[in-house]
């Protein structure tokens, strides 16, 4: 069953398009600093659903950097929004996610000094990422993505 989940209130900042079927969904938005709340809300929300509810803070915490990354560091369209595509895929013992966007340039690490707000998302995301990576997409534009995995506890 696909559900179609929309939002168009331009007046209020918020422009997405959620399309959930079991253990996937795909989320176009106009990234704005109200559109990153709204994307953390809809994976964490999706997260619980699937019984991943443990990936919760780790998955709200990469879709908030890779999106602010996209506020940041890609150019407005003509008609002055910055578009991205997120994909929440389930996968035995966790979840794949992938921010595309049409900036063509990779996300790069960079080296943070001690007293900067800003330069550590990628290294974050990393950190938290069984499996991080980006390439360039056929079709313009990069894709990110990051595998998270549901944390083995001990017996």
């Amino acid at each position: 069953m696909v559900e179609t989940l929309t939002r168009p209130e331009a007046s209020e900042g918020v422009r997405a398009l959620a399309r959930v079927s079991a253990g996937h969904l795909d989320m176009t938005l106009d990234v704005t600093p109200r559109s990153v709340g709204l994307a953390r809300r809809i994976v964490g929300a999706n997260l619980d659903l699937w019984g991943f509810g443990r990936l919760c803070d780790v998955a709200e915490l990469v879709v908030t950097e890779l999106l602010t990354n996209v506020l940041r560091h890609t150019a407005p369209a003509h008609d002055g929004a910055r578009e991205a595509q997120i994909t929440l895929t389930k996968i035995p013992g966790g979840v794949t996610l992938c921010i595309h966007d049409d900036d063509p340039n990779e996300p790069r690490q960079v080296q943070a000094s001690p007293d900067s707000e800003h330069g550590r998302g990628i290294q974050l995301v990393k950190a938290l990422a069984e499996v991080f990576g980006s390439a360039l997409s056929p079709g313009g534009g990069k894709d990110v993505w990051v595998t998270l995995l549901v944390p083995h506890t001990p017996s």
